[in-house]
């Protein structure tokens, strides 16, 4: 496409320089280009993306889903987008504070310490502190003992958890642009 709009607009110049000798060479091909290029919708990039993060992966099998699932979102709010994290399945353990504390006794990322579970706490509490929106789903966190009314005392501190089932995730999912699944 950008070779046929090259052509036409070496074709267009050409043509009118015969046509017009009134104008400097430079002021023509000026006036050409941005005729074109008026006519061409060029997208936004810098516009902001609704951001979908969904961690299924049991963060105690598949540590390096869990720890890209959090540094994918953190990064993504970081950059001024609008970031959904919504844990589901297997993967509403990571925000357990049992679970999350315990990560890097499962994965050598983080250099065998407790860096990596202190990280992955860290960007969460920050992620629902800075606009970052976090659902989990209410029926895969019962499955571990886990409702409402007794979450303070198993999980991570979050400003604001959103209780959600398949219809909220598939509501959310389906308004994002870009969507990661971990």
């Amino acid at each position: 496409m950008k070779k046929i709009l090259l052509l036409f607009f070496i074709l267009t110049i050409k043509f009118n320089f015969a046509q017009d000798k009134g104008q400097s060479d430079l002021e023509k091909i000026l006036g050409k280009a941005q005729e074109m290029l008026s006519n061409v919708d060029l997208p936004d990039l810098k516009k902001n993306k609704d951001y979908f993060i969904l961690l299924t992966s049991d963060p105690m099998s598949n540590p390096s889903a869990a720890i890209m699932s959090i540094n994918t979102a953190s990064e993504a709010l970081k950059q001024g987008h609008n970031v959904v994290f919504f844990a589901a399945g297997d993967g509403v353990q990571i925000l357990m504070k049992d679970v999350i504390s315990k990560l890097h006794t499962v994965t050598s990322l983080g250099g065998n310490s407790n860096n990596i579970s202190k990280r992955a706490e860290k960007l969460l509490t920050e992620f629902s502190e800075n606009g970052g929106i976090i659902h989990v789903s209410e029926g895969s966190i019962l499955t571990f003992g886990v409702n409402q009314d007794n979450s303070s005392e198993t999980l991570i501190v979050l400003n604001d958890i959103n209780w959600s089932y398949p219809k909220e995730l598939i509501e959310v999912s389906s308004k994002a642009d870009i969507v990661f699944s971990y």
